[in-house]
């Protein structure tokens, strides 16, 4: 294990290249490894911004990175955070019982420990992409989902959507409801669900790139609310009736305070590549 104090602000490659006798193939295969963090954020970007202060730590063990398709992004004694693919259920339904995340994950607790369980904390929409957080203690579990709004402190989404919006920038609210079809829709009853998305235009060309932070989580919030505005996600066919091969919408960042130690723990993934090649 090393630990390297960064004394000037500046990105990760060239903060790496100096400190260290690695070469560049080196760092870029120890990014993709997940061997190097900032507290509890594992790095994966060379580019990645350092801010004076911050410890830089590079672990030489080899990492089993990979729940078969899957991503692991952090794990400890409580808990486990991956990376959830476009297309996987989070738990099952009656139409499918194993290929799903929950699923996967559960195998994989078990093959280190056989009597290890583990709780979902909260839950993706099936073709939503991103960090999902895992307990591996029940009462962390119920501490988590009690106060989750309080727990998760910044949820942050990444988002393509049709079109070039007139405000670059803004806050959607609306009460949500749920038919008998199971479609979400807005609604001006306050007896629906209060719904809180905020927005802001990251890149725009016959297309946008949003960023998203979410104050509730309401089931499908982001796409009903977008949809609301004349701006459906690229690949939302259930509401914005768009098609293409994959919802182009990624939870890239949690933050959590944990209820153990009162932290901050910060989780952050890069949105696909193929979002960019979309706007």
């Amino acid at each position: 294990m090393i630990r390297l104090q960064v004394e000037h602000d500046g990105e990760l490659l060239p903060f790496l290249l100096e400190h260290t006798d690695y070469s560049r193939n080196k760092i870029k295969s120890l990014l993709k490894y997940r061997n190097v963090s900032v507290g509890n954020q594992i790095l994966t970007r060379y580019d990645t911004y350092l801010k004076k202060g911050q410890v830089v730590t590079i672990s030489l063990e080899k990492k089993e990175t990979k729940i078969g398709k899957i991503d692991i992004i952090y794990e400890d004694e409580h808990y486990l955070v991956v990376n959830k693919p476009s297309g996987m259920l989070t738990i099952a339904t009656e139409k499918e019982k194993n290929r799903t995340l929950y699923h996967f994950v559960r195998e994989y607790v078990k093959k280190k420990n056989k009597h290890q369980k583990i709780f979902i904390v909260h839950r993706l929409d099936q073709d939503t992409c991103g960090i999902v957080l895992f307990s591996k203690d029940e009462s962390l579990k119920q501490k988590l989902q009690g106060h989750w709004d309080q727990v998760a402190m910044k949820r942050e989404y990444t988002a393509v959507v049709v079109g070039i919006l007139a405000n670059k920038k803004d806050k959607l609210v609306s009460y949500l409801k749920e038919n008998q079809r199971n479609i979400v829709y807005s609604t001006k009853d306050k007896s629906g669900k209060l719904a809180i998305t905020s927005y802001e235009v990251k890149k725009e060309n016959h297309n946008s790139l949003l960023s998203i932070v979410i104050e509730t989580g309401r089931k499908n919030q982001i796409r009903v609310q977008l949809n609301d505005i004349g701006h459906p996600i690229i690949g939302d066919r259930k509401y914005g009736n768009v098609k293409s091969k994959k919802l182009l919408l990624c939870a890239n960042c949690l933050w959590i305070k944990d209820p153990l130690t009162s932290k901050v723990m910060k989780f952050e993934i890069h949105y696909p590549r193929e979002f960019i090649k979309n706007v």
